[in-house]
């Protein structure tokens, strides 16, 4: 492909000294078809003499000039480049939905799911993924920042719970989620949200949950709340619970009150109003952990002071012509 240039640059070359020539010599063929007497003497005085050489002078550098900004504008075609490396600092978080899918959270999951929706909505550049759990827990998605995808994922989920799946989408909401003894195994889907974050032990994202459950257990659990709580303490985890029956003050709200201050997180009743701006509020408020991206690699042209050159010595080139009257 780089011989394309250096052929348009000969074409050019090529096409600039016949447009000399062509000026030049037919009016050389035309002087001299004018017949003057006694020409030898004119020709032999030292003026005529230096104001030819001046001129011949003038239309060398004239085309000096063309043929130097010819090749130089080749040069200049064949686009000569180099490479850059752009890294980028990144600095953001990692969130995980938590979601009770049991027997007593199905009429307000879907409001749930909403919430959830408005809170990606707010997040900017934060990796999202989603659990639900019942009697065992399921990975809905797993981390990502593609927004447009978690938005189509918890679009669909929503539509699962209100009935208004299309006819060409086939989707069970629960399937996975029954494998266990018993229902809403709270203590076990928070420990599950919790080892969903890849390399625990290594990343420096700040990670947080987003539980919502009303924490009525129905069965044995392996790990109880408590311990899934300190679980989460153990390896930087926030937990933000959402409780959509918070009775004021009962055993199992508390409990989960307890746990999710805890770990550094915050308690939230379902309220549309407040829920959402706190969540996003608190979790935009911890600083957020340095992700070293690979860096970018770019090709740029770099064709430096060329075109300027190429500039200069067309201008040259036209002043001449227009010195000599070619």
């Amino acid at each position: 492909m780089l011989l394309w240039p250096w052929m348009l640059a000969l074409v050019g070359v090529v096409a600039v000294v016949l447009a000399v020539l062509g000026l030049w010599l037919p009016r050389r063929r035309r002087d001299r078809g004018l017949p003057v007497a006694h020409v030898d003497r004119m020709t032999s005085l030292a003026a005529f003499r230096g104001a030819l050489l001046r001129y011949r002078l003038w239309i060398g550098g004239a085309l000096l000039a063309s043929l130097a900004g010819a090749l130089i504008a080749g040069a200049v075609a064949s686009r000569p480049s180099g490479t850059h490396a752009n890294q980028e600092d990144d600095y953001k978080r990692d969130i995980v939905l938590c979601l009770d899918v049991s027997g007593s959270m199905i009429d307000v999951d879907a409001e749930i799911l909403g919430v959830y929706q408005q809170i990606a909505a707010e997040l900017d550049g934060e990796r999202i993924g989603m659990r639900i759990f019942d009697a065992s827990s399921v990975m809905s998605f797993p981390l990502t920042s593609d927004y447009d995808y978690i938005a189509a994922q918890l679009g669909r989920y929503e539509r699962a719970l209100n009935g208004t799946l299309g006819p060409e989408e086939q989707f069970n909401y629960q399937a996975g989620t029954a494998s266990g003894l018993g229902a809403s195994l709270v203590g076990d889907g928070l420990a599950s949200c919790v080892l969903d974050f890849a390399d625990l032990e290594q990343s420096e994202r700040p990670r947080s949950i987003i539980l919502a459950t009303d924490n009525i257990v129905n069965g044995q659990q392996i790990f109880t709340l408590p311990q899934a709580g300190q679980l989460a303490v153990d390896h930087e985890v926030r937990v933000y619970a959402i409780n959509p029956f918070d009775w004021g003050g009962d055993p199992a709200s508390q409990e989960l009150r307890d746990t999710a201050e805890g770990t550094g997180g915050a308690y939230f009743p379902l309220d549309f109003a407040q829920t959402v701006p706190q969540i996003v509020e608190r979790v935009n408020a911890i600083e957020a952990g340095y992700i070293e991206t690979p860096p970018q690699i770019q090709v740029v042209d770099r064709p430096g002071a060329l075109p300027l050159v190429v500039l200069i010595l067309v201008a040259a080139a036209c002043a001449v012509a227009a010195r000599v009257r070619l």
